[in-house]
């Protein structure tokens, strides 16, 4: 009786020990580490913005009224116009610097400036918004939404943050496509012209890709992302599930 209680001890800690190893592996996978990285240092904002929202809804209500309650929620609001309404901004520059970085190349602040540029490519060209006092949304060309650069975008930026870091990286160790001006030319300089066709490359590409879903299916990369991946996870509303979710993200990300 007793080898046998021992051996299925045994069998569980084997269990548990390959479990720890895997959940060890996938916390130590570059992509996961970076993206883990990333939200930890705009994690302070997102904090801000929560606080922001609960001091406009809760603790200004119980002082203000009218239009002198307007006037001071305006402190939140603008709190939260820089912090959450704009993550998806926020999350693949950081990303793509984290993951740059993380994979030791030579010039991380580059691949930020790549992830931004293409987050910024890949966005609908013309958004519906409902104008002050109006009744139905008209189209607007040329403008960006806090709806499509925050929360909703925020998916996509990180897809952008990921793959548009590792296509640049790649693409700029190629030694026949880096521009070579020699050792007078001072290092920020020659940084930048040795990176320069395969930035124009990168972004040509995206935009390629947003010209493709804008013509030929009239939709936008924002739209799809948020179609096929934002609403369905939004459908797992079980307060079980929800607080594993919860428990499995805070405990990868902060321990």
């Amino acid at each position: 009786m007793n080898n046998q209680i021992q051996t299925e001890s045994t069998e569980k800690l084997s269990l548990l020990d390959r479990f720890t190893m895997f959940a060890a592996k996938l916390g130590n996978q570059i992509h996961l580490r970076s993206l883990r990285d990333a939200f930890a240092v705009i994690m302070p904002l997102f904090i801000l913005a929560g606080l922001a929202v609960l001091v406009n809804n809760v603790v200004f209500p119980w002082f203000f009224k009218g239009e002198m309650l307007k006037n001071v929620q305006y402190w939140g609001t603008v709190i939260t116009n820089g912090t959450l309404n704009i993550s998806g901004l926020l999350i693949a520059p950081m990303i793509a610097y984290c993951l740059s970085r993380n994979k030791s190349y030579k010039d991380p602040l580059a691949s930020a400036v790549i992830s931004l540029a293409t987050l910024i490519i890949i966005m609908p060209n013309t958004v519906s918004v409902i104008p002050d006092g109006a009744k139905q949304a008209v189209d607007v060309s040329a403008v960006l939404t806090f709806t499509n650069i925050g929360t909703t975008g925020m998916f996509a930026g990180i897809i952008v943050g990921l793959v548009s870091t590792e296509l640049f990286m790649k693409i700029s160790n190629i030694k026949k496509l880096q521009i070579n001006l020699g050792e007078n030319i001072p290092p920020a300089v020659g940084k930048s012209f040795s990176v320069m066709i395969p930035a124009i490359l990168v972004l040509s590409f995206f935009g390629i890709i947003s010209l493709i879903l804008s013509v030929g299916f009239h939709t936008n990369l924002i739209s799809l992302v948020s179609t096929m991946i934002q609403e369905p996870l939004r459908k797992i509303n079980t307060s079980l599930i929800g607080t594993v979710v919860i428990y499995s993200i805070g405990n990868f990300l902060f321990r």
